[in-house]
């Protein structure tokens, strides 16, 4: 994983922890049959919350939301003396084991049930970690620079002014709209100090931390291994007016770990999986991934430029998969503009991931956001925000400062996804990430840089018909606003024989046009053959006209 910040803070946190001597598989199962779970009770697997998602967005079960069949991990572990579970990855149908003798894994992938089996973790052969972990902040760089920010800065929101400012989130937040009734789960590396930092006490006060997860050592606590989450979750919901107040301080937060810092295995892609199939289950609706996977310390894990189409890697399929499941899941571009590899990582590349690259605090692309793939059609990143020089909090002291990487503009932008999705939450996730991407500066020509570009959050509420249903005039009045297969179009809309309605999509291209009839005031509009998303209804007669946006679920 290429954990995608660069940092300068007080502290110097190197994370130096022994590997284990043993080798870790993955080991996929063929099927689901004779389960003790059934399709027809998903209260013994799912939450309520997480049942009630699917209903509303009419997404139906399948056979990925039921646990691996416990006979089928019985007859792994049973296989050989020094097999041992670690985690459950359900939605690919797989465990993740390890073995002390690589040797056994043979046994284990002759059984009947095991489809195939991959290593995914080996010792490294020199018995320490590959690689070391420094984050740092200066003292000095940062009082200096956070002063300077002040001058232009908001009393309230402190360092934080100019990474919701520039996506117009102030305007949500001004509305009332912060997250509240919005579930996020932070998929990170640790979280240091989020249990004791005065940024974080409103979570606690407020019961808005609901729970956590660790499925890099399980049943171990979250709060003891790295930082980086904890600098991620304060720009989402820290909460220290006139020094940082995040993008969604009223939202609940997930804290899951699926990222070992001291080494870079395929593991960690299954773990961030099965967290991402946790954060299902609680009921969760938004997700932040600050990690990206390209390659790893064991060569023969590497990913290539094919394997990023938006569907291959095993990150990716899972990331997938949770837009699938109702949520939507916002994952840094990666920090590699600068490198030889350059474009965007797993699971940034997925066709259905909201991928996030970084701006500097005047709006211009910071240099190491990763580049989208010049090839593809997949647009990526899809859209920025501020990743350079961002303000987060530390680890190891109440203090905040700057820090740059699309490590914090992901966090940045899924606060605020979270803000909007609370002004409605019976958008669906494509509705919500759609609106975002049309409010966006560059949605008409994006490229691999911007992509669609900085969004506009009042825009985009705009969009959603949440805070004016009807065009800026008033003149035309539509609702249900969204709509299912209907709309009624109602108020002055113009007294004239020659007058005609059309609807277009975001990008203007006309799909419907037809005449209304003389003295008609009320139109009923049959929408029920377009497909969900964003339109546009214009009403024009002679040189006048008006519009108004309405969405279809």
């Amino acid at each position: 994983m290429k954990k995608f910040f660069t940092i300068g803070l007080v502290l110097l946190i190197t994370l130096n922890s022994m590997a284990q001597d043993v080798y870790k598989f993955a080991i996929h199962f063929s099927d689901k049959n004779n389960s003790e779970f059934s399709l027809s009770n998903p209260s013994a697997f799912l939450s309520t919350r997480s049942i009630e998602r699917r209903e509303k967005f009419n997404i139906s079960l399948d056979s990925t939301d039921l646990p691996v069949n416990d006979s089928y991990i019985q007859s792994v572990l049973n296989a050989t003396t020094d097999a041992q579970f670690i985690i459950e990855v359900k939605w690919l149908n797989a465990i993740v084991i390890s073995l002390t003798d690589s040797s056994n894994i043979e046994a284990i992938a002759a059984l009947p049930h095991v489809k195939n089996v991959v290593k995914v973790f080996r010792p490294n052969p020199n018995g320490v970690p590959s690689k070391k972990m420094d984050y740092e902040i200066s003292d000095e760089n940062f009082l200096g620079e956070f002063k300077s920010a002040l001058a232009y800065d908001s009393s309230f929101y402190g360092g934080g002014w100019v990474q919701i400012s520039q996506l117009n989130g102030q305007k949500l937040h001004e509305l009332g709209y912060k997250g509240a009734g919005i579930q996020v789960a932070v998929l990170d590396a640790g979280f240091i100090g989020v249990d004791q930092r005065t940024i974080f006490q409103h979570l606690w006060d407020n019961g808005q931390i609901l729970g956590t997860a660790n499925m890099v050592t399980p049943g171990m606590s979250v709060f003891a291994d790295h930082s980086h989450g904890t600098a991620v979750l304060s720009t989402m919901g820290g909460y220290w007016e006139g020094m940082l107040v995040g993008t969604a301080p009223d939202a609940d937060y997930w804290l899951i770990r699926t990222e070992d810092g001291a080494t870079e295995f395929l593991i960690e892609e299954y773990n961030w999986v099965a967290g991402a199939a946790f954060a299902d289950s609680v009921g969760a609706d938004v997700l932040n991934t600050s990690l990206g996977y390209t390659t790893f310390d064991d060569i023969t894990m590497d990913h290539t430029w094919d394997d990023l189409d938006g569907h291959s890697t095993i990150i990716t399929q899972g990331a997938n998969l949770a837009y699938a499941k109702g949520m939507i899941a916002v994952n840094s571009a990666g920090n590699s503009g600068t490198s030889s590899w350059r474009y965007v990582g797993a699971p940034a590349d997925g066709v259905n991931v909201f991928s996030i690259g970084a701006i500097d605090g005047e709006g211009i692309i910071a240099p190491f956001s990763s580049h989208g793939f010049p090839w593809s059609d997949i647009v990526k990143p899809n859209v920025v925000a501020r990743g350079a020089s961002a303000y987060v909090a530390s680890s190891v002291v109440d203090m905040v400062g700057p820090s740059s990487g699309t490590s914090f503009s992901s966090p940045i932008l899924a606060g605020i996804t979270a803000a909007l999705w609370s002004a409605d939450p019976t958008q669906s996730p494509k509705m919500i990430k759609q609106a975002i991407e049309y409010s966006s500066d560059k949605f008409i020509q994006p490229d691999t840089l911007y992509g669609y570009g900085l969004p506009d959050f009042e825009e985009a509420l705009n969009i959603l018909g949440i805070q004016n249903p009807g065009d800026a005039s008033g003149n035309i009045i539509l609702s249900p606003n969204p709509t299912h297969d209907f709309i009624t179009v109602d108020g002055d809309i113009f007294d004239n024989s020659q007058r005609y309605y059309r609807i277009m999509d975001i990008k203007g291209q006309v799909l419907i046009q037809n005449q209304i009839s003389s003295g008609r005031q009320t139109l009923t509009l049959d929408v029920s053959q377009l497909s969900s998303g964003i339109y546009i209804l214009e009403i024009i007669a002679g040189k006048k006209s008006d519009k108004v946006k309405f969405s279809r679920i």
